[in-house]
């Protein structure tokens, strides 16, 4: 399968080229270049024709006056960067985030699909189709379950053959429905099966794995696993075959811890190691994207050829494609990165597709237009019903109520416990600045779930919020009215999330795609986040990120207490421990 498609014309001009018989198109001489494949930096000129590398080597070509002549004495020449696992709907969409990943030198991606799977397949490819014009490469995985605990009308055996059978789709998963393998479930298990009679990769998700449960994963088709959480985690996976991620996300900041561990294990690094950064929520991506995560890497004290390998060639020969991506040489497309100082992954120049494609953080060329407007999302808001205070109160059920306590940003505990009640017999938090009502109201049942939530912040009057893993709402608050407040503005904007304080908005942050998602440009999403993010700091959320736990609440893949449409759910045992009501 060829990345880029190059002419009988073209691929006759790159031989004469590399011979020294036609003329450069451009000529990078002076760099320190870094050969993947060997670990080591060169002094040699690189020269490319059209979208190619042409040479590589100690003699110079053959130029004209069209030949762009690049003098990179005292920097260094790498290979474009390789991001394995994006999630690109984190409220920014996959058109700013390859814009994004152009400027910092990230050249390929492989993204999730899932926030797309509400739309009509055909849409779901035009998308595709479309960011291939984009001069960041863009390759896709396809999901086997949507993450909500309930039937999906796209997740079907047919469904999942089209997405898996696209040839812009390179994987299957990320894998995150384990009970439904353990429960030998068709459809997850003709996933697992078609993905790689395809020869396409599978990948898993097991966080906190033992080896018993690994061996299971590879013997079902997992090909690689992002979620080792400690360096004994990284051999696991390596010892039974699979590739190990090293990640470091907004949600797992883990890649300091595992490059540490590594090096206290006194193992070589694996040529089977790729880093990713998880599909941060926008504040992380202030540090960058690929790039940002190498700096981390070497900081650690990872060698800096081993932390460009692992984000350069080795996902490119994981998926595949390092006959034209992944490295400095011949024949492949010219995708490399002038960095002022190898220590320094952030690029002063971009070269992409044999082009000059940004220059010290700016696009230089053209990429490809959103045009959000030719897809057909679901309704955001189908509810009839005006958003009241009756919605966030809570009663207790035989005297106690159910309290969602955080053990980190995602993981949750239920337990019932005895709390004050007020003089209608509702469930008062008044007592307690920690605790707040977590309702989740879905409008398409008109139903909601609710309960009380440790964990989340102080003093927190009122949070709205339509960026869940679900598709429904999810409000935290103290105040009802706050609450109410909150949830009107989210129906008003079409989407987004609210925060309210003493009585009035303090940050708003829309997100008109599907409810979850904007189309404003990176810095502008960056920003909006950040806004919120520290807002919430302040009110004492103590996690990692607050932006991912508002997504999880909902999300049916981790574990232990989830607010679903049909009510609390016990995830472990996938058993609704507290039904939903109907909406007053």
């Amino acid at each position: 399968m060829r990345v880029r498609p190059i002419s009988a014309e073209a691929h006759l001009q790159l031989i004469r080229v590399s011979r020294r018989l036609s003329p450069a198109t451009i000529w990078i001489r002076g760099a320190q270049v870094l050969n993947v494949y060997t670990k080591s930096w060169q002094n040699v000129h690189v020269v490319t024709s059209g979208d190619r590398i042409a040479y590589v080597g100690e003699k110079e070509p053959l130029v004209d006056e069209h030949t762009q002549i690049v003098d990179a004495s005292g920097q260094y020449l790498v290979p474009g960067y390789f991001e394995p696992h994006a999630h690109p709907f984190q409220w920014y969409n996959p058109y700013t985030l390859a814009d994004f990943a152009l400027q910092r030198g990230t050249t390929t991606l492989v993204s999730d699909t899932l926030m797309l799977m509400n739309l009509p397949f055909s849409q779901v490819s035009s998308i595709m189709e479309s960011l291939s014009a984009h001069p960041v490469k863009q390759y896709y995985w396809a999901r086997l379950d949507p993450q909500t605990g309930k039937e999906h009308r796209k997740f079907t055996r047919e469904g999942l053959t089209r997405m898996l059978e696209h040839p812009l789709v390179v994987q299957g998963g990320e894998l995150t429905d384990w009970q439904g393998v353990l429960g030998e479930d068709e459809k997850i298990l003709f996933g697992l099966k078609h993905a790689r009679d395809l020869g396409k990769r599978m990948e898993g998700h097991h966080p906190g794995a033992s080896v018993e449960t690994l061996n299971t994963a590879g013997a079902a088709g997992i090909t690689a696993c992002h979620e080792g959480i400690t360096a004994q985690d990284l051999l696991s996976r390596l010892q039974l075959g699979m590739y190990a991620t090293l990640r470091h996300s907004s949600i797992r900041p883990d890649l300091p811890d595992l490059v540490k561990g590594w090096l206290e294990l006194g193992l070589p690094w694996s040529s089977r190691m790729m880093l990713t950064s998880d599909g941060s929520t926008p504040p992380m991506h202030r540090n960058g994207l690929m790039d940002g995560t190498i700096r981390v890497a070497i900081e650690a004290g990872m060698p800096a050829e081993e932390a460009y390998v692992m984000a350069t060639l080795n996902p490119a020969v994981y998926y595949g494609l390092d006959a034209e991506i992944g490295g400095i040489a011949p024949g492949r497309i010219a995708d490399m990165l002038l960095l002022s100082d190898k220590h320094d992954p952030t690029p002063a120049v971009v070269f992409a597709n044999g082009v000059r494609a940004a220059e010290g953080g700016e696009i230089l060329v053209p990429t490809v237009e959103q045009r959000w407007q030719d897809c057909s999302f679901p309704a955001f808001d189908p509810l009839e019903k005006r958003t009241c205070a009756e919605w966030f109160r809570l009663q207790p059920i035989e005297g106690k109520a159910p309290v969602v306590h955080m053990l980190n940003a995602v993981i949750t505990r239920l337990e019932m416990e005895e709390l004050p009640t007020d003089e209608r017999g509702d469930v008062s938090i008044q007592d307690d600045p920690e605790l707040a009502f977590l309702v989740l109201i879905d409008p398409v049942g008109q139903r909601r779930s609710a309960a009380v939530l440790r964990g989340y912040g102080r003093d927190l009057e009122g949070l709205a919020s339509s960026y869940t893993a679900s598709g429904e709402w999810i409000v935290i608050g103290r105040d009802p009215n706050a609450m109410t407040a909150a949830l009107k503005r989210v129906r008003e904007m079409g989407g987004g999330i609210v925060l309210m304080d003493r009585g009035a908005i303090v940050c708003e942050c829309p997100l008109p795609l599907a409810g979850k998602f904007s189309d404003a440009p990176m810095p502008e999403v960056i920003d909006m986040a950040v806004a919120l993010t520290e807002l919430l700091q302040e009110k004492g959320y103590r996690h990692f990120d607050p932006i991912y736990s508002l997504l999880f609440f909902t999300a049916t893949h981790l574990p232990y207490a989830r607010l679903t449409a049909d009510g609390i759910v016990d995830v472990k045992s996938s058993r609704i421990v507290i039904p939903s009501l109907p909406l007053p």
